[in-house]
């Protein structure tokens, strides 16, 4: 049985490349995808291949009308339901990160979200080389315009989880979740289910996007 990911495959091949169909399927109130893209992750979220383009564009809605707990418990709810099937599909992509995913997800299942969101957000680094929050400047470089959706480039901008944090106190972003006082252990408050699920989400968008196609 195909997946949803290998289904999209087969469709962007079909017409015209990937930024030709998500341009169809993502149409958010006349937005771009990489207006919305970017005002979720000034939310800490990331997009996953797996979640229906419909119901990001209800969360857009949501975070637009100023309702960003229900816009939130959506995104939420996506990963707690889908947390078997994303870890399985995280597995098969990056066979090499097995135990250390593995050990990320027993953690969150666990409710040690500490450990879950600190594995997460460096399993995220990894599968991108480290280019997301190292020398962003230059992922032009690594970033193949043909393999990958326009909004993979927001990579290259501060959000609320790559600004440097000396930034982030002052900045305009609405999730506390930053990945430089994470790592570096400035931050002692981030344990939290939401947390642990955004890193996730990281996880997720640069698996599913990031030059996801060259195979």
């Amino acid at each position: 049985m195909k997946t949803t990911t290998e289904k999209l495959l087969k469709e962007i091949k079909e017409n015209g490349g990937i930024s030709s169909i998500i341009s169809k399927v993502y149409d958010i109130k006349n937005d771009s995808i990489e207006e919305n893209t970017r005002t979720l992750l000034n939310y800490g979220w990331y997009i996953s291949g797996e979640m229906k383009m419909k119901k990001i564009s209800e969360v857009i809605e949501l975070i637009k009308s100023e309702k960003t707990k229900e816009a939130e418990s959506i995104l939420i709810n996506f990963f707690k339901e889908n947390l078997t099937k994303i870890e399985e599909q995280l597995i098969k992509n990056h066979s090499e990160r097995k135990a250390v995913l593995e050990e990320a997800f027993n953690a969150h299942k666990s409710n040690m979200f500490y450990s879950s969101t600190i594995l997460f957000l460096s399993q995220g680094d990894g599968i991108i080389d480290g280019k997301i929050f190292h020398n962003r400047n230059n992922l032009d470089k690594h970033l193949d315009k043909e393999k990958n959706p326009n909004f993979v480039n927001l990579l290259k901008e501060d959000s609320s989880l790559n600004v440097p944090s000396a930034k982030i106190k002052k900045s305009k972003y609405f999730s506390k979740l930053n990945r430089h006082s994470v790592m570096h252990g400035k931050s002692t408050d981030y344990g939290t289910e939401t947390n642990s699920l955004k890193a996730l989400s990281l996880c997720c968008f640069v698996s599913d996007w990031y030059n996801r196609y060259e195979q």
